[in-house]
């Protein structure tokens, strides 16, 4: 059986891509109330693990297939102890950014909309879980989330060059946010902006880890932050 080339795997990658964006945009859009259901349901935590699973499969064995692997994408352990300080720092930094000065800017230029979101303290509730949210920060929002958004962006910039790193930039990052829908049009939008901070972080050295510890660091941060705020 002939093996595919390169080339091919790029693309078939590519379409892999729009194929899983275009599932989160109509999954949110349409399957609202189903999206709803579930984060306010202790299934949330057992489908945020399945998607981080399923998100590192298919990564893996589009990266086999183009005959590359993840430290060609940033995942270097060299100096790995200052990438994981460097990542804690930014992520300590997005988290003061998003609740002084990104939240605070949607919520003034957007008002509550018709999309509330869902009753935050649903998610906090049992402390129970608390270990299994800090495990799903790591490797949900941290490992697997920003690995996609690694994957994403260096295929677009090996097929496309800089016009397709930009584009996978932003449209990423609207994707990123249009995913958090379920936590109304507001977390939406603060999400997304999120999600171009932790791309900034992964460019700027093309350190994977960084990007990875500073969405561990914020989701952590935000997880203890909740239980503290919410749990009774």
């Amino acid at each position: 059986m002939k093996r595919i080339s390169v080339r091919n795997a790029l693309y078939l990658s590519i379409g892999i891509i729009f194929l899983m964006w275009l599932r989160k945009i109509i999954q949110n859009t349409y399957y609202m109330d189903l999206v709803l259901k579930l984060a306010e349901s202790n299934l949330f935590l057992l489908s945020a693990m399945v998607n981080g699973i399923v998100i590192v499969l298919i990564v893996t064995l589009l990266l086999r297939l183009s005959k590359e692997n993840y430290k060609d994408i940033g995942f270097d352990t060299q100096n790995i102890l200052r990438q994981l300080r460097n990542g804690f720092l930014f992520g300590v930094l997005i988290f003061i950014l998003d609740t002084f000065l990104i939240g605070t800017i949607v919520d003034v230029l957007l008002p509550k909309t018709s999309v509330e979101g869902i009753d935050m303290s649903k998610l906090f509730n049992n402390l129970y879980f608390l270990p299994v949210w800090i495990f799903i920060s790591v490797f949900k929002g941290g490992f697997s989330e920003e690995l996609w958004r690694i994957f994403a962006l260096t295929r677009f910039e090996k097929c496309f060059g800089k016009p397709g790193l930009l584009f996978a930039l932003i449209l990423g990052s609207v994707v990123f946010g249009f995913g958090h829908l379920y936590q109304g049009v507001n977390g939406m939008l603060s999400i997304a902006i999120l999600g171009l901070l932790y791309a900034l972080v992964y460019l700027r050295k093309r350190s994977a880890f960084e990007a990875v510890f500073a969405h561990a660091t914020f989701d952590i941060i935000a997880t203890t932050l909740g239980y503290i705020i919410y749990y009774s």
